[in-house]
């Protein structure tokens, strides 16, 4: 055990000799995460779009309209412009807007006289959110009209007609509106149904910082590439002879191996210790659940080393290993949710990812700092990754032996 533990040693004099290559493989990552956090901003991400109107109109009427585009949550939505036609046309033409609305002249006397009138809509064809949002309140504006003709057409119509009415319609008119108002209060105030909530259950809020979300990825993408590169370095011991001449020593190569894997645990316990600490400032982390993460990160980080190795030292040649390295990183990063979070890819892609070993591994690890985590669950995903890579270090080990180091 003596011997693991001097070539693990050997390996971290090694990277604190050269800091640039662990400061790559660390913070690659990082900036990734700087970069999505910058994009996305570090709370509920709500999206913004423009609404362009064209108002022909000019009454009383169509100024409604931009005014409900301006409150509640389509407020936060939309930023309202009055444009002219031609610039609107122009504007949306060019992708400065989520949609364009036009409203004709005449819409406010179809809407007294309950007459057809048509508004239209422009969107843009680059954003798929917002101009749905923006064609589903304006498909609700019908509705609205057909329950003020229904309970007040008559009186509106009269008023519209465009001739001076009598001052008795207009009293008529205005008394029959305070009729109304006075019908429907009795179902506003008080309410005649009157919704109560209980909570059932509290939903975590730990997935509400997009910050949070990314955490676990990004800190399985750090894994990745430390990973990888601890795998490229068996390639330049074979080439300046240490492992030929380590067949000559009374030193074991499964020996030489666990310290392979002992160093990148030390390091990996580093890193993820950092994340973790980052991940209780940005979520509600205790304790037992950090440490719990810390272990599962270094138990992941080692069995993904060892299936890696695997494939490096059946390479080919050195550059081949290089390659083949690289050609399974990506994907693996881009579909085990390294690069985006799961909750952020389509359903059938997320479906996929979870399968892949870094994805089950980052799906549980989400699991853990969450709280959510089972234990007999987490349990069971550390001995197949305990299973698998113990079968990886053996056959390692034999390859090694048989024919690698010499």
């Amino acid at each position: 055990m003596r011997f693991a533990w001097a070539s693990a040693l050997k390996d971290l004099r090694q990277l604190r000799r050269d800091p640039v290559v662990l400061g790559v493989w660390l913070g690659f990552p990082a900036i990734v995460c700087a970069m999505l956090l910058f994009l996305f901003g570090r709370g509920d991400t709500t999206p913004q779009g423009k609404l362009l109107i064209v108002d022909e109109e000019g009454s009383l009427i169509s100024s409604q309209l931009p005014g409900a585009f301006s409150q509640g949550e389509l407020g936060r939505m939309f930023t309202v412009e009055k444009v002219t036609r031609r610039d609107g046309q122009a504007k949306i033409a060019r992708g400065d807007g989520s949609a364009l609305l036009v409203i004709p002249k005449g819409f406010g006397d179809a809407v007294f006289q309950g007459t057809p009138s048509r508004l239209r809509l422009v969107t843009n064809p680059a954003q798929s959110i917002l101009p749905q949002i923006a064609g589903e309140t304006i498909s609700m504006l019908p509705e609205a009209v057909f329950y003020i003709q229904a309970l007040a057409g008559d009186r509106l119509r009269t008023l519209a007609s465009g001739t001076q009415p009598p001052d008795q319609v207009v009293a008529e008119a205005s008394v029959a509106f305070n009729r109304l108002g006075t019908q429907l209060s009795g179902f506003l105030d008080p309410r005649r149904i009157d919704l109560q909530t209980v909570v059932t259950e509290t939903s975590s809020t730990n997935t509400s910082n997009i910050g949070a979300v990314f955490i676990p990825s990004m800190l399985f993408l750090t894994v990745l590439f430390l990973a990888a590169g601890f795998t490229g370095e068996i390639w330049k011991e074979r080439r300046q002879a240490v492992l030929r001449r380590l067949l000559t020593t009374p030193g074991r190569l499964e020996l030489f191996l666990a310290g392979r894997a002992l160093s990148l645990g030390i390091v990996l316990a580093v890193a993820s210790t950092g994340a973790v600490l980052t991940a209780r400032l940005k979520l509600t982390v205790d304790a037992p659940a950090a440490i719990s993460a810390v272990l599962f990160t270094v138990l992941c980080g080692v069995s993904l080393y060892m299936l890696l190795q695997l494939l490096v030292v059946y390479a080919p040649g050195e550059r081949a290993a290089h390659v083949l390295t690289n050609l399974l990183l990506f994907p693996l990063a881009i579909l085990g949710g390294s690069f985006f979070p799961f909750e952020m890819m389509p359903q059938w892609m997320a479906s996929i990812g979870r399968m892949t070993p870094n994805g089950w591994a980052v799906a549980e690890l989400g699991a853990i700092l969450a709280g959510k985590s089972n234990p007999a669950d987490a349990m069971l995903v550390s001995l197949r990754l305990l299973g698998l890579a113990a079968i990886a270090f053996l056959v390692v080990t034999r390859r090694l032996r048989k024919g690698f180091a010499l």
